[in-house]
């Protein structure tokens, strides 16, 4: 058996393809991989067709010995997958599997396409497909396998338990072995090597702020909160949320960033990226801090939650090589916050996990605090709470500004849908970009404070009920229409000059 797995991200961190090479190669099952980053990037806009036929061609001969195609995708990737699925079905009798995030919430809408898809995780489900494909057998019954037959049936399996044992899962796949990618420079797709990974990992946000190659890895699975945006909710509902959160051990993270600092010299910190890093428990931390400065030895950073911030866990993580720390704060206003499904993290504990963080502000780099834009249920105060809140943070630190994307599956979409706000699933969802935010002056003043270095007294002064009703005015919107329109712009001329100097 040969399976072809492809990634259509930006990123080609690829977890999921990654994952799944690894297991069916532990499992005898020859894999290759081909990394086809989305032109497009966040810069999403409504462009079907993303590569052109020279890409597919190669990309089709890569797959001439496959007796199974894999495509991993997220609801903005829809396209691309489309659009390589199609390509491929022209060329060659090979079946396509779809897995990721959105086969697991619409699998019917996928199956307009894909032969197969893969709900839930992957590893066992696709393991078992290339053992029904290799002896002939039917996939109609394997869990978390969903296929439509010939007549158009859709055969609907249910998912099997989760694996609770992570340890006995290998880590990703880094290995460079049948690795591809669509490389411009190189001008079409290459053999994936060491050094084209340095430079597409070196391009990332993170190891730019940084100034160091980054590792992405994660510690674990699943994630404690049930936020009413996020699709966490909807994957806990399919199995129930008892288990969902799951743990590797500390030895298992350790091998794994080994063997990656082995093949790839190069890294310069890592990037813990479970939804909830802070989430495990305080001990298991402390045993994490022990065997990283013994083991591993690399700055590295996180993302936690304002529930689960504490100071005895950055008293151990500072002193391992924490230097930067990403947080969801999302909204300042009460009343969106429960409408998020996190009025347990109100403004009084994000302040107080945030005032926990200030006080390491001499040994980490500015945190990054994240927040939701353009939500449809949001009034004019809760924008401005927002603002308010901004204003009451503890400096320094950053803004990550994104615009709520109503993803299928997720609570939030559901009740804009039946309210009315989401109409349009193809521009408001598929084609939209967290980057699109709404051109007006809630959220100027939040691009404003991004930096952290707005003055906080001047940010509050303009989020006063009367200054807002002013510059909030229909008067005012052209004019913050333009200054959105050369925002982008001028901060690409100016990192441009300055990275000529």
């Amino acid at each position: 058996m040969r399976v072809v797995l492809i990634s259509p991200y930006p990123d080609i961190t690829a977890f999921g393809v990654r994952a799944i090479s690894s297991f069916l190669r532990q499992n005898g099952v020859a894999t290759r991989l081909v990394f086809l980053p989305d032109p497009l990037g966040d810069a999403l806009t409504d462009q079907p067709e993303r590569y052109p036929a020279r890409i597919l061609d190669a990309l089709a001969d890569l797959c001439r010995d496959a007796d199974l195609v894999g495509i991993s995708l997220m609801t903005n990737y829809m396209d691309n997958a489309v659009q390589i699925t199609r390509s491929l079905r022209a060329r060659l009798m090979v079946p396509v599997l779809w897995g990721g995030v959105h086969p697991t919430i619409r699998p019917r809408e996928c199956l307009d396409t894909a032969d197969m898809v893969c709900v839930g995780d992957g590893e066992e489900a696709i393991l078992d497909v290339c053992l029904a494909l290799e002896t002939g057998g039917p996939v109609t019954g394997i869990a978390n396998i969903w296929s439509k037959g010939p007549d158009g049936v859709v055969a609907e399996n249910p998912v099997r338990p989760l694996t609770t044992d992570l340890d006995a899962l290998p880590p990703p796949d880094w290995s460079h072995e049948e690795h591809y990618i669509w490389d411009d420079r190189a001008g079409g797709i290459v053999a994936l090597t060491p050094a084209i990974t340095e430079r597409f990992l070196a391009g990332g946000t993170v190891s730019k702020m940084l100034g160091r190659v980054g590792y992405q890895t994660m510690t674990g699975r699943g994630c404690p909160h049930r936020c009413a945006y996020c699709v966490n909710d909807a994957i806990k509902s399919l199995y129930g949320a008892k288990g969902y959160l799951r743990w590797r051990s500390v030895s298992h993270v350790m091998d794994e960033l080994a063997e990656a600092r082995r093949i790839m010299p190069f890294i310069g910190y890592v990037w813990i990226s479970d939804d909830a890093f802070f989430a495990r428990p305080l001990e298991e931390i402390r045993d994490f801090c022990k065997a990283w400065k013994e083991r591993v030895a690399l700055p590295f950073t996180c993302l936690g939650s304002p529930a689960t911030i504490t100071r005895e866990k950055m008293d151990a993580l500072v002193d391992a090589g924490m230097i930067y720390l990403q947080m969801g704060v999302q909204t300042g206003s009460p009343r969106i916050q429960e409408l998020f499904n996190r009025k347990a993290m109100g403004n009084d504990k994000m302040l107080a996990a945030m005032r926990i963080i200030n006080s390491y502000k001499d040994r980490l780099l500015p945190p990054s605090y994240d927040f939701i834009l353009d939500t449809p249920y949001e009034t004019v105060k809760d924008r401005l709470d927002s603002i308010r809140f901004i204003a009451r943070i503890p400096k320094p630190f950053r803004l990550q500004p994104f615009s709520l994307v109503l993803y299928p599956g997720t609570k939030l979409a559901a009740m804009a849908v039946a309210d009315g706000y989401l109409t349009d699933e193809r521009s408001q969802v598929y084609t939209k970009s967290y980057t699109m935010r709404r051109p007006d002056y809630g959220n100027f003043l939040i691009l404003l404070a991004k930096g952290g270095r707005f003055p906080s007294g001047l940010l509050a002064f303009c989020a006063r009920d009367g200054v807002a009703k002013v510059f909030g005015s229909k008067l005012f919107r052209p004019f913050w229409e333009l200054a959105f329109a050369v925002a982008g712009p001028a901060k690409r001329l100016v990192k441009r000059l300055l990275g000529r100097r």
